[in-house]
């Protein structure tokens, strides 16, 4: 997992790959928020699960890499 965090003196590829999904994970809730019509506690637990998935995914696919 160290490799995930810091590669060669510099941060890992896994914390930018965390990095950008979060950032456009963000944009693309942002932009579902202004064109839906929703109860704020639905959809606010609808990107969390959204996000929590899209992270185990990216932690998985490191984990599989490195092995």
């Amino acid at each position: 997992m160290s490799g995930f965090l810091w590669t060669a003196d510099h941060l890992g590829w896994g914390i930018f790959a965390l990095a950008v999904f979060t950032g456009l994970w963000l944009l693309l809730s942002d932009f579902c928020w202004r064109l839906t019509r929703i109860r704020i506690t639905r959809f606010a637990a609808t990107m969390a699960t959204g996000w929590i998935v899209g992270v185990a995914l990216i932690l998985f696919g490191f984990y599989i890499a490195s092995r």
